[in-house]
């Protein structure tokens, strides 16, 4: 059994939520705008007037109760993010490293022989503050590959921590070479 599986949704007022069984496809409508889930053969949807409650044909079967969950928790991003955007940070620290923002691209100079330029999807919306970068959307799958992509391309430094580092996550410091 999926604990968070078993969880039911509430909607909220200003939400308003479509099934399509034919297609398997969720869609929720909000003030901030419109996603829709995709979802599995075997998961169906229960609506009531403020409760969604997800469920699944067969309980034994582990890649079914391996997909409840995550698809509960998809529905519930789908739904928050309408009503409120999601936010995500991250800086830049090390001498010469620096951040650009020049139409829909962001210009990395962090350490390379040339400029990275990114592709910024439209569905984020990015603010630059010296070294910090943070962007709001309402998609939360996006914005989290974005960051993440952002933040592999120079990761923090162990010896150093040169490179880009994700607010609140503790980075250890390695200790160098000590003179004799």
């Amino acid at each position: 059994m999926s604990r968070v599986g078993k969880k039911e949704i509430t909607i909220p007022k200003e939400v308003t939520v479509d099934y399509n069984k034919s297609e398997n496809v969720f869609t929720a409508k909000g003030p901030l705008g419109q996603l829709s889930v995709e979802l599995l053969d075997f998961i169906s949807l229960e609506i009531t007037e403020d409760i969604l409650k997800v469920n699944i044909e067969k309980e034994n079967i582990k890649f079914q109760k391996s997909m409840w969950g995550t698809t509960r928790a998809l529905i519930n991003n789908a739904i928050t993010g309408v009503t409120k955007p999601f936010t995500k940070e991250v800086e830049l620290s090390g001498v010469g490293y620096k951040m650009e923002l020049s139409g829909s691209n962001l210009v990395l100079y962090i350490g390379y022989s040339h400029p990275v330029k990114v592709d910024v999807p439209s569905e984020i919306k990015l603010t630059l503050k010296k070294n910090n970068l943070s962007g709001e959307s309402i998609n939360k799958q996006i914005l989290g590959d974005f960051f993440t992509n952002i933040h592999n391309m120079k990761p923090a430094d162990p010896y150093k921590h040169k490179g880009f580092k994700f607010p609140g996550r503790f980075y250890k410091k390695k200790v160098g070479k000590k003179a004799k």
